[in-house]
């Protein structure tokens, strides 16, 4: 049982993290903690169907609270894409955040003045 759930957890075609050349800024230090702690959300939701570990396993609320806490972090720091995740989130209703149509707005424009193209494209389809 031991070698199904190393498996499982070292099979994850987890995204991969962007690689920083030089000494990582604030925001993307932040931004870093926030992908990480996002993948430790979908990993943990996969293995809740595993019915002897899920009973010791984090809460997800604990790994959503912190990936948003970094995001917001990196967002408030001026990193483009925490900006255009948060927005995201917030249009949907994700990663443990309140479905918030203003704060959406707010994110994804302030990546969109960054030239964040994915930011503009989806701030003309809320507003049309």
């Amino acid at each position: 049982m031991l070698k199904k759930i190393i498996n499982f957890l070292f099979s994850c075609n987890d995204p991969p993290i962007p690689f920083i050349e030089e000494q990582p800024s604030e925001a993307d230090t932040y931004y870093l903690q926030a992908l990480q702690y996002e993948s430790l959300c979908m990993t943990l939701q996969q293995l809740q169907a595993v019915p002897e570990i899920s009973q010791r396993l984090t809460p997800k609320h604990i790994y959503q609270r912190n990936a948003v806490w970094n995001y917001l972090s990196a967002g408030l720091r001026g990193h483009m894409e925490a900006q255009y995740r948060l927005g995201v989130y917030y249009l949907h209703g994700k990663l443990g955040l309140d479905q918030n149509d203003e704060q959406a707005r707010l994110w994804l424009d302030k990546a969109r003045q960054q030239n964040h193209s994915k930011a503009a494209q989806l701030l003309s389809e809320i507003e049309s």
